[in-house]
Order: structure tokens, then sequence, then C-alpha cells
């Protein structure tokens, strides 16, 4: 397989992030322990040309876990979920096999939020409320400690392959270290998306234990307040984010987003 770049820019950024990706996964081949089940792509070779960096690895045969688990029955997919929560801890482990904690950094997230969103999500009082609860339950979650890792950086069933054997990562940035948390939550978030119509309503009533399932798999034993949190701030990026693009995106974010949003900030309330 060839993964290109897109057209680089004056300052080079689209072939370094290709070259940083392929010499991630060729230190991932090394300190990632592959086997039967788990695993990362294999790096065949990095090259440029045309100003693109193109990287070429072995042909995984697998689909996305997201489509697996639209079609998959309910046992399948819980254990598909554990799987992918079992291998990101094995991706944590591979950074960093000493356990060391951090603080969740909440007054720099809420900074980044308000800073890059913060006038987009004033638009209306749901969000404004959803803001607040992130503001009000900060200071009870950043006294705590949480497992400190090296982060993939964009964690979803989308950057996860599956060939009914064997699971394999994708687009592992492996860039910038933090609490695991910050993986865990957007996993969750594409998760309850993935069960949900256009509208917001839920086609699928097993979302929790297939959430539960994830954790389980990951070993996560932090608590639901810090993971609520995590995926909270998550989803108002992803809002606001849409919003920054037009009417038609907030449109669609409203829809599509606005109930992820809702749910969050109600189970955030309740935990807190």
């Amino acid at each position: 397989m060839a993964k290109v770049s897109r057209e680089d820019d004056l300052r080079n950024d689209a072939r370094a992030e290709a070259r940083r990706e392929y010499e991630t996964l060729c230190t991932l081949q090394r300190v990632f322990p592959q086997d039967e089940h788990f695993g990362t792509l294999v790096s065949l070779g990095y090259l440029e040309a045309w100003g693109r960096g193109v990287m070429i690895t072995r042909h995984f045969g697998g689909d996305n876990l997201a489509q697996h688990l639209r079609s998959l029955g309910e046992p399948g997919a819980r254990a598909a979920c554990r799987a992918a929560g079992a291998w990101l801890r094995r991706l944590h482990e591979s950074g960093a096999p000493d356990v060391q904690t951090s603080v969740l950094g909440v007054a720099d997230k809420l900074d980044y939020l308000v800073v890059t969103y913060g006038a987009v999500l004033r638009r209306d009082r749901e969000t404004q409320a959803a803001c607040r609860c992130l503001e009000q339950t900060a200071s009870r979650i950043e006294a705590s400690g949480f497992r400190f890792v090296r982060q993939h950086g964009d964690f979803k069933p989308q950057n996860m392959l599956y060939d009914g054997t064997r699971y394999i990562g994708l687009d592992i940035h492996w860039q910038s270290a933090g609490p695991a948390v910050y993986d865990l939550a957007p996993f969750l978030n594409h998760l309850w998306l993935l069960g949900r119509t256009l509208g917001g309503l839920p086609t699928n009533r097993h979302d929790r234990q297939r959430e539960s399932m994830f954790l389980a798999g990951y070993g996560y034993e932090d608590g639901a307040r810090a993971l609520h949190w995590a995926q909270l701030y998550f989803a108002l990026c992803y809002l606001g984010a849409y919003r920054q693009k037009g009417w038609l995106a907030a449109n669609y974010a409203r829809w599509r987003i606005g109930p992820l949003v809702r749910e969050l900030a109600r189970r955030l309330e309740e935990v807190c």
C-alpha cells in the first residue's frame, strides 16, 4: 500500500509529516508487541517525489473497524471493542513501559476551547450550558493523577483495520505524551456516533456495553468523571470546528454532534 502526502506548501510541512509517520512505523515495528491478533502496518520504504512524500507499507486486507461494527452481531461487536482497547493499551505501554502519572491539564484545554471556538460556541444556550458544565467540573478533576503515555493522537474505529483475526492501528501520530484518557475519549465519542442516525436517534441499544468492553480491554481504572470530561471537551471541539465552516456544516453538526454534547453534559453532571 502507498500513502501519498498532500501537496507541499512552502514550509514542506506535508513531507515532514509523512516522513515522521514513516519513522514512527519503523519504531513501532521494533517496540510494539506484534502477534497473530495485534499489530501495526509494516513499513517497506519512503520516498519523496514531485513535492510529495510517499510511504509504502505491506498490504493488509482488513476493513476499518467502523464498518465491521455496523455489520457484526452484538457478541462480535463487543469482542471487537474489547480488542480495540487491548490494542491501545499495548501501544501506550510500547511508548512508556514504566507507569507515570500526570494531571489532565484542564486549564490549558479550557483556554484552547475559548480561544479557538469560544465565539461560535456562545451562539446558543445549549452549548453555553455545556461549556459551563466543563468549566464548573474542571477543578474537581485536576487534583487527581492520571496515566501518562505517549499518545496515538487520533484513535477512533475508523483508524483501526480488522480482517476477522487481526487488529492493525492506522494514522498513529505518537508525537506527544499526556494522560491516556485523551486517547480513550475520542474513540468512545466516535463509537457513540456510529450508533446514531443523522438525527441523533439511537440505532443500537448496546452502546454502554460496547463502551464498557472497550474500557475493560484497555484496563481503564481512573473513573467516569475524567473520562466524561475529556469526551465533552472533544465533542465541543468537533462542534466548534463545524460551526466555523459555515451554516451548512453548522446545521449538520447540530443534528449529528449536538445530541452527543447533550448526552455527555448529562453524564458529567451525574458523576460530579
